[in-house]
Parts: structure tokens; C-alpha cells; sequence
């Protein structure tokens, strides 16, 4: 059995879903090293019982203005590294933890980052469009901290493009997405079903934060027609987000929408999320950056009608979604009246299923693992 070193958050259900599998495998003892944010957030929560891995306690994060206190802290990295006899070491969100890589030689073992989305797409590549020094610096080590990486997975072909892009990396890189337990989209989750009404309604899945763009939809719901509006709920999800301006902002949009329905709901079992989507008349995500969303595979999973913004998705993955053209709210309250009107339910091939699948994403991580442990690959 190896033994796996994942700097990532241990409040993150998508974090968490692969870290538990290579313990549900019997391929690894796992270990999380959070950032002192999240752990603090995690010993809140409570957690701490049956959990699929050990927590240890939280790391600083890579600076470049205190650089001493850094090297303090990949001293302590490299002991970790010795006293649990590290096989690897598994970055699953690039910002910023994948500048540990800078010291993959002293620590001694394989590192993989794992990009998820915004890390790559949006967060990193702002210090390589910001000319200040500070920006400067920061662009080159992240450059040269991916290329010290053993390798590098995103969650779509856009991401490792982007990581291409800004670090110059050409090698050892794959798609590797989070992926959804079939299984569980395909039981009978209708007792979960969260609302009090049958009445038919549109789904916007995201959280309450900037990325996901809510200012836009209001704009396009504003435009529906009045039939929609008088016959379908608006549902959000994640009114607690944790940005409380914007949480207003939106609240207030919404309050001017006399003529809509909207209803919020907090944090949702997976069964009821399932069960949302499978009854939602369509479900609808426009943020202004996305990777291989698991929220949009589980819909298209389940049934539903997707309606994505004019992003690079995979084809491979979201070929059954119906895709904007243009950030345009127009064209948006256009695509849900078609969506609605549109009853049939998009039809998965299997490849499409696969390239969705917990299972086989998860063996194509467990083959990297192998291939870096088995060979002892240095850089």
C-alpha cells in the first residue's frame, strides 16, 4: 500500500470524492495537508470521525514577501515526507499550492498538481498579464513550478492547454475529471425532493459568488416571457456562499423582479440535488469561467436540459448541452424558452458516460500513480 500526501481542502466534496477512492481501492493511506483557512473551517464543522484519510495540521501558504517562514515551511513538508514515508505528493488545486513543486528535489518524491478550473484558467495567468514586479516574479516561479511538476492534470483540455500556455509545459499532462458515481444518479432519489410544490421551475445550480455570474441570468430571466415567468419558479442554490456584498447585490436584483418567483434552497444532500435536477424544466449555468463542471455532468446524467455559456467546455463530455454563442441575455431567455418547449431528454452515448465516470477517472489517476512510483521519475 503507498502512501499519498494531498495538499488540498478536506471541507471540498470534490477534493474529498478523490482522495476517499484510493482508500475504498485499498491502493493508499492517505494523508491532507490543508491551508490554516480551510482547517479551520474543518475542525468547526466538526469533522474528524471515519474519516477516508488523516488530517495534519494546517501549512502556511507559499510566499514570496516571507520567504523564510516558506523554507520553514517545506522543512516541514520534507519531514512529513519522511515520517510517513511519502510515496507522492498530490496537489489537487493549483492556486497556490502548486509553487510547493519549486521544492519537489528536496522533498524527494513524485509531485502532481491537479488543476480544478479558475486556478489555471483565471487566477494564476492574471500575474503573467500584470507587469509590476511583484506580478513579474510570481508569473516566473509559477512558470517553473508546473514544469517541476512530475505531472499535471486538468479537469478539461482547456485547463492543460492554459497551463501550456502560461508555463511552457509540453509533457506529461491528462485530463483526469472528478467524476460521478452512476449509480447513485441512476437509484430512485424522489423522497429527497427538497421543495414543498409541484410547481414546474428552472434551475441555477451554482453558488452565490461573482464567478458564477448571477447578475447575468437575472438579466436574461428579466427578459422571459410572461407565460414562463407566470408558470415556472426561479430555484437558486447557495444563498450562503460566503461573499455577503454580492449576496445583496443579487438579493436586490431579485426584490426589483416583482413578476418572479424565486426561491433559494441552502446546502443539499446529493440525492436531492439529483432529484432537482431531474425534475428542473431546465437547468441553466453561465459562470465567467468553468472547467469540466461535476454539477454539469450530474445534470446531463440525469436527464436534464443543460444550458451552458459560450465557454471552451469539452465537446467529449458536454456535447448534449445546448451551448450559447454569446454573452448575450437575449439569447439566453431564448435558449430556455426553446429548452422548455424542447421535452425530449438528451440521450448519452458511452463514451460520453465513461469520460463522465468516477470509476474510470479515478483508474486513469491510479495509473499515474503507478507510473511515477514504479519508475521513481526525477526532474
Amino acid at each position: 500500500m503507498r502512501n499519498v500526501l494531498f495538499l488540498a481542502d478536506p471541507n471540498s466534496i470534490h477534493d474529498r470524492k478523490w482522495i476517499s477512492y484510493f482508500q475504498e481501492v485499498n491502493y493508499a493511506r492517505c494523508f491532507v495537508l490543508p491551508r490554516h483557512h480551510q482547517y479551520l473551517i474543518y475542525r468547526q464543522a466538526g469533522f474528524g470521525t471515519n474519516e477516508p484519510f488523516e488530517i495534519l495540521s494546517p501549512i502556511r501558504d507559499f510566499s514570496v514577501s516571507r520567504f523564510p517562514g516558506t523554507v520553514r515551511e517545506a522543512s516541514r513538508i520534507r519531514r512529513i515526507v519522511r515520517d510517513k514515508h511519502i510515496d507522492v505528493i498530490h496537489i489537487l488545486y493549483a492556486e497556490p499550492n502548486a509553487l510547493w513543486c519549486l521544492f519537489r528535489d528536496y522533498f524527494g518524491v513524485p509531485m502532481i498538481v491537479s488543476a480544478r478550473g479558475t486556478d489555471v484558467l483565471k487566477t494564476i495567468p492574471q500575474a503573467f498579464r500584470r507587469r509590476d514586479p511583484l506580478n513579474r516574479l510570481v508569473a516566473f516561479i509559477y512558470g517553473r513550478a508546473f514544469r517541476k511538476a512530475d505531472w499535471v492534470t486538468g479537469t478539461s483540455r482547456a485547463q492543460l492547454a492554459s497551463v501550456s500556455s502560461f508555463s511552457g509545459r509540453s509533457h506529461g499532462m491528462s485530463v483526469v475529471r472528478t467524476g460521478i458515481d452512476k449509480k447513485l444518479v441512476d437509484g430512485d432519489t424522489s423522497a429527497f425532493f427538497p421543495l414543498n410544490s409541484d410547481r414546474p421551475f428552472i434551475l441555477f445550480p451554482r453558488m452565490m459568488r461573482p464567478l458564477y455570474n448571477h447578475t447575468f441570468t437575472l438579466e436574461a430571466i428579466a427578459l422571459l416571457p410572461d407565460s414562463v415567468k407566470r408558470s415556472h419558479s426561479m430555484v437558486f442554490l447557495g444563498r450562503e456562499g460566503g461573499d455577503e456584498e454580492y449576496k445583496r447585490e443579487i438579493l436586490s436584483l431579485m426584490e426589483a423582479q416583482s413578476d418572479v418567483v424565486f426561491i433559494f434552497l441552502e446546502s443539499q444532500s446529493q440525492e436531492s440535488l439529483y432529484e432537482l435536477y431531474k425534475r428542473a424544466g431546465v437547468v441553466v449555468m453561465t459562470p465567467v469561467s468553468d472547467g469540466s463542471p461535476v454539477s454539469g455532468m450530474e445534470a446531463l446524467l440525469c436527464g436534464a436540459r443543460l444550458i451552458l455559456g459560450p465557454l471552451n467546455y469539452d465537446s467529449e463530455v458536454f456535447s448534449r448541452a445546448i451551448r450559447m454563442k454569446e454573452w448575450d441575455p437575449a439569447e439566453l431567455a431564448s435558449l430556455i424558452v426553446r429548452a422548455l418547449d424542447d421535452r425530449i431528454t438528451p440521450k448519452l452515448s458511452a463514451d460520453e458516460v465513461d469520460a463522465m465516470d468516477r470509476e474510470s477517472n479515478m483508474k486513469r489517476m491510479l495509473g499515474i500513480y503507478q507510473s511515477l512510483t514504479e519508475s521513481k521519475v526525477s526532474t
